[in-house]
């Protein structure tokens, strides 16, 4: 058989969801300056779904487009549903479904279906963590209207209306920061909130790893253990297992995608839901469901739950299974080290990237930076004492990405975490992914040198952007 053209390894990765995937026709390359194929010289350290293949993702996807038939699909997709819930499972037994979706944004609008069908008719109390560090649809995906202009099957979708009447979303944004940054205790609002509405279907959608690592306190959970159906972000996917075994036993639904920490191309999003809630819907009408049939398709749903998966389209997304083949066969490598000995290697990467930080008057540490994901450092940016705003950042971002750099070994380009906005003020990231993790255990060797020239680049960029 003849290895698989670049050409055509480019479309495949790059069908199959939103136009945030497409590339631009003038530059080859999406909103985010990436092509996906194009990762020769590149020192990545974003902490965003847009990043490219690795070494190792690259032949992931030539054998997946090599040996893929259209009539195997539905094996394919078997084999990798059992695979995920093998990877994250505490039992033999698998103690919970798998909903796909196209990308993170996507999955919000599955509890909301939950709810409708549960509750027909009902106002849901909506109740989202953290929006501005959310994916970019989230918000419109939470209020359950179309967050695109595209979808995975091609189509044209009108962005900003409402996706289905059955979907009725009332919906409480809880801020993740306070104006001087710092990460507020949202614990208290979501108290109030369940028990000013205790008659009414509710939604507690928390977040444990937001883009800059931001955790909610899970604790509130064993609080109302009944009566809300509680989602969890973990879209980044930086957590360790115990705790996603810990929550699917306390029947929390998680939200995951495979193209962040574990650095598949863009995008790839799942929801984990304990069976507890499948069953509750199962033989219940999914009429609500004939309302997101432009959103997903029968193969999005799990075969026990045919009363959605009958108002959705046939559609085999070729592009979401080898996304996900490269989340999954990167998964499965990461965990074949011991987690003490990653964790120690990402501890290490945090510490020397927050000591290098904190020595220039150029970066200012998020407030509670303890609080957040060792494997992501968040930071302000400032030129003559003054912090960036978030139009400057992003000016500085381009300038980052666009250009060649000098000093980074065997790399002439970088990509960092994109800039996030809250309130007037903004931050950008430094995140460390899977591979990048296990090269260095496979290595023996910690080697944070390209870390440190990257920060001096940062620095420079500044200096010659705002300088005069």
């Amino acid at each position: 058989m003849p290895e698989i053209s670049q050409e055509e390894l480019l479309k495949i990765l790059t069908s199959g969801c939103d136009e945030r995937i497409f590339l631009r026709e003038e530059t080859q390359a999406n909103k985010y300056h990436l092509n996906p194929i194009n990762f020769s010289g590149l020192f990545h350290r974003g902490s965003c779904t847009c990043g490219t293949l690795t070494p190792f993702g690259e032949e992931v996807a030539k054998e997946f487009a090599q040996s893929y038939t259209e009539s195997g699909y539905n094996d394919i997709l078997k084999s990798q549903t059992k695979r995920l819930q093998s990877l994250l499972r505490q039992t033999d037994e698998d103690q919970f479904h798998v909903y796909y979706g196209p990308s993170g944004s996507d999955l919000m609008y599955f509890p909301l279906l939950f709810q409708a069908i549960i509750n027909p008719g009902k106002s849901i109390i909506n109740i989202v963590s953290c929006p501005e560090e959310l994916g970019s649809g989230s918000k419109a995906a939470a209020n359950g209207e179309y967050y695109s202009k595209w979808n995975q099957f091609g189509e044209s979708i009108p962005m900003g209306e409402k996706v289905s009447d059955l979907l009725i979303s009332d919906v409480r944004f809880l801020p993740a920061r306070a104006i001087n940054g710092a990460v507020l205790d949202r614990k208290k609002a979501i108290r109030e909130l369940i028990e000013r509405y205790p008659s009414q279907p509710l939604i507690g959608n928390l977040v444990f790893g937001s883009k800059s690592g931001i955790k909610d306190d899970l604790d509130i959970i064993d609080e109302f253990p009944e009566g809300v159906m509680w989602v969890v972000d973990m879209c980044q996917f930086r957590t360790d297992r115990m705790l996603i075994h810990d929550l699917i036993n306390k029947n929390v639904m998680i939200m995951v995608t495979g193209s962040k920490f574990y650095q598949a191309p863009p995008f790839c999003g799942a929801l984990l839901v304990p069976k507890k809630w499948s069953e509750a819907m199962s033989s219940l009408p999914a009429d609500a469901a004939s309302g997101l049939s432009r959103l997903f398709s029968a193969s999005d749903i799990p075969v026990a739950m045919p009363g959605i998966r009958e108002r959705l389209k046939d559609y085999k997304n070729q592009g979401l299974r080898m996304r996900w083949e490269i989340a999954l066969r990167e998964m499965e490598e990461y965990v074949s080290h011991d987690p003490a000995d990653a964790n120690a290697l990402i501890r290490r990467w945090n510490q020397v990237v927050i000591g290098r930080l904190a020595q220039s008057d150029t970066f200012r540490l998020m407030p509670d930076i303890e609080l957040t994901n060792d494997s992501i450092v968040s930071f302000m940016v400032l030129s003559k004492g003054k912090i960036l705003n978030n139009i400057e950042l992003k000016k500085l971002f381009n300038e980052l990405i666009l250009s060649r750099h000098e000093g980074l070994v065997d790399s002439d380009r970088v990509f960092i975490g994109q800039p996030v906005q809250y309130g007037e003020k903004s931050f950008i990231r430094l995140a460390i992914g899977s591979y990048s993790v296990r090269k260095q255990m496979e290595n023996k060797k910690f080697d944070p040198r390209k870390d440190i020239r990257l920060i001096e680049i940062i620095e420079g960029v500044v200096a010659k952007l705002f300088s005069s």
